[in-house]
C-alpha cells in the first residue's frame, strides 16, 4: 500500500489495468478512512459501502472498487487467493 500525507493525492489501481480504466484518485483523509474502516470490517454490507461514499466525499463505485482491490491484497498477504473464498 502507498503511505499516505497530509493532503496529498492516493491512488490505487490494479497491475493489469487496461489503458481505458479510470484510476480512483483518494486523498489522504478518504485513505485513511477507508482503511480505518477495512480495519473493523473486511467484508461490509453494500450499504455500509454506501454510507461510507456519502460520508467521505468519494463515488460509491469508487469505494466498491477499493475495497475489492483492498481485500485481494489482504488475502494474498494472508496467503489466501485474492479471488474466492476458500484456501486454494
Amino acid at each position: 500500500m502507498m503511505s499516505s500525507s497530509s493532503g496529498s493525492v492516493q491512488s490505487m489501481s490494479p497491475p493489469n489495468l487496461s489503458p481505458q480504466r479510470n484510476v480512483i484518485q483518494i486523498t489522504a483523509e478518504q485513505w485513511d478512512a477507508l482503511e480505518a474502516q477495512f480495519a473493523k470490517v473486511k467484508n461490509p454490507h453494500p450499504t455500509d459501502l454506501v454510507l461510507l461514499a456519502a460520508e467521505i466525499g468519494l463515488d460509491e463505485n469508487d469505494v466498491q472498487a477499493w475495497y475489492t482491490q483492498r481485500i485481494a491484497a489482504w488475502r494474498r498477504s494472508q496467503g489466501l487467493s485474492p479471488f474466492s473464498g476458500r484456501v486454494d
